[in-house]
């Protein structure tokens, strides 16, 4: 087990930078003598630090002097990778010298630079030597440790889908269901109930397990978290996001309605005025999560308007004061969560290691009781110790190592502190590289949700990520982040159309202990409501978070040289000027609300010659002196025009842009670019829509496609289009989105598309660009996995070409409204052999008929587990029954033209042959 968490944080910063000084001798000025001599005496320094670190990583505590002596490594280890790095960058910018005098003066220059590194590594050689000595000085009792490799748990899918079956959660389900639902006829006022308990008894699991149940009785609904730092205008305006999107009917101006809202610079009153008058006369059900005190539920609340149509909210907290506060004056209405009983704790426990009781082995039930007996029935300390000993062999030794250390340097502690215990010792047992990128993730706030693809892209830029023969960074990057969801010390909250994970979360929890131990490592410096303050005074990571107008003295008075993250979160208003950010490597500027300022640090940008991960709402002039660019998010901003030099950028990875960015000549230089997002074609030239397929390493392709404006030169656009997506898709293109702001015709994109694609596997298309039927030619598409459009017709014969695609296993059709009277559409068997979702729904519903049924015969789809239709109010039987591996049922009813007993019928039916076969919803529209 590694124990020690410096130890194990410094041994993922050794590795990379042992990785990097290889490479530096490797290189053609490693040959230089006065160069490769100090080097090499540096790395076997290291080397022998390593050593000394891996024998030291079974220590559960460090002496002070330890832990002092660990630091100073660290420090070095920075200073270190900042000397090669600054020589390698300012090595390869040397401009070409024309003349003799222009080469002989860069000639100079030249070993002026090998003549200063070959002084500085000097100086790092003697200061290693100095640590190493000192190390050998503490005269530790040193025992070496073993190391393991951990698979991927294959049931960590299933765990994910079925999280409503843990165990213990039925019961106080059904009591909360039935105090938010019973008597609602007869007292029509706004219900308010509130969950407490202590952190890790599982408020917010059950609150949205109560959330999924009731909810389609509902005519709108929404969940939002609101954390101890809350950002009062995000979580109104995700309550306003929430009851828009879930209203029924939802028109397409409601949809463009949502689609802005998250746009626009709303102050809280107004997002409180907006809310109340949209709930006034609807009935509701909000779900606020994690209420830290009253002031934020007293502002929130606010907004949730005392109308007499049975609304309901159901809120969760840490602390008792706040939950009678919430419900008052009805203080009946607190539930406080109990834990869970032995019989449940059991059975959860063993779910996760042996699926069932009976396949653990006699020695070993006589652990698992001491562990259960710690945990006490706390949900998250079962999971997390569970998940532990699931990477463990199965022997008395490797159980009793855990529970030792369960209790460890703890004499009596209370249950929150149980529950950091627990996970320290899940923390412990990572292996090295998985400590320093878990702990990275200290870095973001409460609540904050993470998307996987951003996560990997920032440890890559800060160098986290270690190559592995046969597997790219992105790669050994998704197995770093598959591995920590694996052990539960990250939560996955969405889900992609291959059933990957998207977007991850943090336990509040877990992200406590991360916070304490960068704290005390000097990892990352946060800056919020409260103030963690590192002990060094060199900030290597700092994180902003809210407004931190208060602390803008001690950040001015900061030196910044050393800093390789800056992240600002949520609104930190008149930010001083960072000033010396020699050595960034990632800027992350999530305050969207001031598009129009920070012009100062869009011209300081440019000069950051080391940044590798950049997002921000500007782009300066002078982007292209970033030549180790790999991530250049502009998604958020309000760029018009990408500046003639971004097309220096050639290491530059993925570029992420708002609609209708023009693109200056030559992008076909971006030779390494594999995701580009969102590429608009009629706002550049049509030479610039042709380059685009000269983009040979693209893999995930965005389009923004708007046929207004084109001057009668849209042919001329198709035709460009479709030549480089012939092109893209001889070489790596993967993925193909396809999004416009109105609605139009799109069938040329797939029909003109030959020879096919050979590696697609993502077609989409959004509600506004349609085919006016689904294209023959998909059926060529032979590596397609998923596909979403839209079709104006669909007819029988027009799932032909779906059905015999081999690997499709996600399928969203969304019809819009035509003048066929077709009635049914019949999926019969021996086709659609991989497909796991399907979802076929109408954009605008039939007035007369409802649209079509769909028909599943037997043996249809047989491999299907979530299914979403719209049917007609008068439906027949449509043949569920013959769905056998069918987990979740989502129907929606049209209404329009039926009586009350015709929806009544239709809708007793679905629930009739659903029972027992799946989850099901059957919300009427």
């Amino acid at each position: 087990m590694a124990g020690d968490t410096a130890g194990g944080t410094l041994m993922g910063l050794i590795d990379p930078l042992l990785e990097k000084i290889s490479s530096l001798l490797a290189e053609e000025y490693g040959k230089l003598t006065y160069l490769q001599s100090g080097i090499t005496s540096l790395r076997c320094e290291l080397r022998s630090i390593k050593a000394a670190l891996e024998d030291l990583s079974h220590l559960e505590e460090s002496s002070s002097l330890v832990k002092e002596w660990k630091g100073q490594l660290q420090e070095l280890s920075h200073d270190i990778e900042d000397c090669i790095d600054d020589f390698v960058q300012r090595l390869g910018q040397d401009d070409v010298h024309d003349g003799l005098i222009g080469k002989i003066t860069g000639w100079l220059k030249t070993m002026r630079l090998y003549h200063d590194t070959a002084g500085q590594i000097a100086k790092l050689k003697e200061h290693a030597v100095e640590v190493n000595d000192r190390r050998k000085r503490l005269k530790l009792d040193i025992t070496p440790s073993c190391s393991s490799t951990v698979a991927i748990d294959p049931r960590l899918s299933a765990l994910f889908e079925e999280a409503d079956r843990l165990e213990g959660t039925k019961g106080p389900k059904d009591e909360l269901v039935k105090l938010l639902t019973e008597g609602v006829d007869s007292l029509k006022q706004r219900r308010v109930i509130s969950i407490v308990g202590f952190g890790g008894l599982g408020k917010t699991t059950l609150a949205n397990l109560v959330y999924k149940n009731i909810k389609s009785k509902f005519h709108c609904t929404a969940f939002v978290s609101v954390s101890r730092n809350p950002d009062i205008n995000k979580i109104l305006k995700d309550i306003l996001l929430g009851v828009l999107e879930t209203s029924n009917p939802t028109s397409d101006d409601q949809r463009k309605y949502v689609e802005k809202v998250d746009e626009w610079p709303l102050e809280t009153d107004r997002l409180i005025h907006m809310i109340k008058e949209y709930l006034k006369i609807r009935r509701y059900f909000v779900v606020i999560d994690d209420i830290w005190c009253r002031t934020a539920w007293d502002t929130i609340q606010r907004a949730l308007p005392l109308n007499d149509s049975a609304s309901q909210i159901l809120t969760t907290t840490r602390i008792n004061d706040v939950a009678i506060y919430s419900c008052l004056p009805q203080k009946d209405y607190v539930y406080s969560i109990k834990p869970l009983s032995s019989h449940d704790s059991r059975i959860l426990f063993f779910k996760r290691i042996f699926c069932l009781e009976k396949e653990c082995s006699k020695e070993l039930i006589e652990i698992a009781d001491e562990i259960l007996k710690k945990c006490d029935g706390l949900p998250l300390a079962i999971i997390n110790i569970a998940s532990l000993l699931a990477t463990k062999a199965a022997t008395r030794q490797e159980w009793k190592t855990v529970l030792d250390s369960i209790g460890c340097a703890i004499d009596k502690y209370h249950e929150l502190e149980l529950i950091k215990r627990v996970l320290l010792v899940s923390y412990r047992d990572l292996p090295h590289h998985l400590k320093i990128c878990l702990l990275y993730l200290s870095v973001f706030p409460e609540d904050h949700t993470i998307y996987r693809d951003q996560l990997i892209w920032r440890w890559i830029a800060e160098g986290f990520i270690v190559g592995r023969p046969g597997q790219n960074l992105e790669e050994v990057g998704e197995s770093y982040f598959n591995e920590l969801a694996n052990r539960n010390m990250i939560q996955l909250v969405v889900m992609g159309y291959g059933g990957g994970p998207v977007k991850c979360r943090v336990h509040d929890i877990i992200l406590d202990l991360l916070i304490s131990l960068s704290t005390e490592e000097n990892f990352v410096t946060i800056l919020n409501g409260e103030k963690y303050i590192s002990s060094s005074n060199r900030i290597r990571r700092l994180s902003l978070q809210g407004n931190c107008e208060d602390h803008n003295e001690w950040l001015s008075r900061r030196e910044y040289s050393h800093v390789r993250s800056l992240n600002v979160f949520g609104d930190c208003k008149n930010q001083p000027l960072f000033r010396g950010l020699k050595f960034l490597r990632v800027l992350d500027i999530n305050d969207f609300s001031q598009k129009g300022d920070n012009v100062q640090l869009t011209e300081v940008i440019g000069s950051l010659r080391f940044l590798r991960y950049l997002r921000f709402t500007k782009v300066p002039r002078e982007i292209g002196n970033l030549k180790l660019l790999r991530t250049l998010d502009l998604s958020s901003s309000d760029v018009e025009e990408l500046p003639a030099t971004i097309v220096q950028l050639h290491q530059l990875v993925r570029l992420f842009l708002p609609p209708n960015v023009k693109f200056p000549n030559g992008i076909s230089n971006l030779t390494s670019l594999q995701e580009l997002g969102c590429f608009s074609c009629l706002g550049n030239s049509v030479g610039i829509v042709l380059e685009l397929g000269n983009l040979i390493k693209l893999e995930k392709l965005h389009i923004f496609w708007d046929d207004d404006g084109t001057n009668g030169c849209l042919e001329q656009y198709k035709e460009a289009l479709v030549s480089s997506l012939r092109k893209l898709g001889n070489q790596n293109i993967q993925s193909l989105e396809i999004w416009g702001p109105e609605a139009c015709n799109v069938d040329f994109s797939i029909d003109s598309w030959f020879p096919p694609p050979r590696h697609l596997q993502n077609f989409e298309s959004n509600v506004y660009l349609c085919f006016h039927k689904i294209p023959r030619r998909i059926s060529s598409f032979s590596a397609l996995i998923c596909l979403r459009i839209n079709v104006q017709h669909v007819e029988q014969d027009d799932l032909q070409p779906l059905k015999d695609l081999p690997v499709l296993e996600c399928l969203e059709l969304r019809r819009r409204r035509s003048n066929q009277e077709l009635e049914s559409l019949t999926i019969s068997g021996g086709g659609f052999r991989c497909l796991k979702t399907f979802r076929f729904s109408f954009l605008l519903f039939d007035e007369k008929t409802g649209g079509p049924c769909i028909l599943f015969e037997e043996g249809a789809m047989p491999k299907l587990q979530q299914l979403e239709i719209d049917l007609p109010a008068i439906a027949p039987d449509i043949g569920i029954r013959h769905l056998t591996f069918l987990k979740h049922l989502q129907i929606h009813i049209n209404c329009w033209a039926a009586s009350a007993c015709e929806v009544e019928a239709t809708e007793a039916t679905m629930r009739s042959v659903a029972t027992g076969q799946s989850q099901s919803q059957i919300p009427h529209t």
